[in-house]
């Protein structure tokens, strides 16, 4: 994922075919519940209530903002020609989706790392082993960590 141009209302970013194919499979794939975020409250079923309303809203909040990444990146322009300028895909993000795609990248990267048990460093073993049960949470968990950084460098560079 490669800045290709800014301006007021967003940026373009050139993606490699395998680049876009692994951010279409991060955001396709369903993924775990979330830790329930906690509330403070006086009577537990009021903070039963409330818990269960603000993970209904979060979901469907995750729900509709991969959907509208998807719809992205399957919009996203093929890009590159003959002249041996490499093949790969154009994508436009405004202000606002650059914002949610790093949102929904941080919601992948931060259930991964819930699903690992919350490892300190959150860095893939080197022995991992490739048929290991958690694999997919390592994945999930590198890939998203690698563009989410790539996002925030890329415009923001301190």
């Amino acid at each position: 994922m490669k800045l290709h141009l800014q301006d007021e209302e967003g940026a373009s970013w050139l993606l490699s075919p395998g680049e876009r194919n692994l951010l279409l499979t991060l955001f396709s794939r369903p993924t775990e519940p979330r830790q329930p975020a906690r509330l403070s409250r006086d009577s537990e079923a009021l903070e039963a209530r409330c818990q269960a309303d603000l993970a209904g809203e979060l979901e469907q909040h995750r729900v509709a903002l991969r959907s509208r990444l998807v719809a992205l990146l399957g919009a996203a322009r093929p890009f590159g020609s003959a002249e041996g300028e490499g093949a790969g895909w154009l994508l436009r993000l405004t202000v606002e989706d650059r914002e949610g795609f790093l949102q929904a990248l941080n919601e992948l990267r931060l259930g991964a790392w819930e699903q690992l048990g919350r490892p300190h460093p959150p860095e893939v073993p080197p022995d991992l082993a490739d048929n290991a049960p958690d694999i997919l949470h390592w994945w999930t968990l590198e890939i998203a960590s690698r563009f989410q950084g790539r996002l925030l460098s890329a415009v923001d560079p301190e």
